[in-house]
């Protein structure tokens, strides 16, 4: 991932979009970071991290059926 500071983002914000298309990029500005990623890496970690909730949701609704068949 390449790394930049805020600085180098403000004057070059065309680059760091183009390699934003490619891999993330952080901006670092004191106290916090931000990742700039494509639109497409955005949706597909979306996705996935739906996919993961459902999991556990689905997992937490068969131990709650199956502790209730037991009581």
């Amino acid at each position: 991932m390449r790394t930049v500071t805020k600085a180098e983002a403000e004057r070059d914000i065309a680059a760091i979009l183009d390699s934003a298309a490619q891999e993330p990029v952080r901006i670092r500005q004191t106290g916090r970071d931000v990742i700039v990623v494509s639109a497409a890496e955005f949706e597909e970690a979306q996705r996935l991290l739906h996919r993961k909730r459902m999991r556990a949701l689905q997992r937490a609704r068969l131990r709650a059926s199956v502790e209730a068949r037991a009581n």
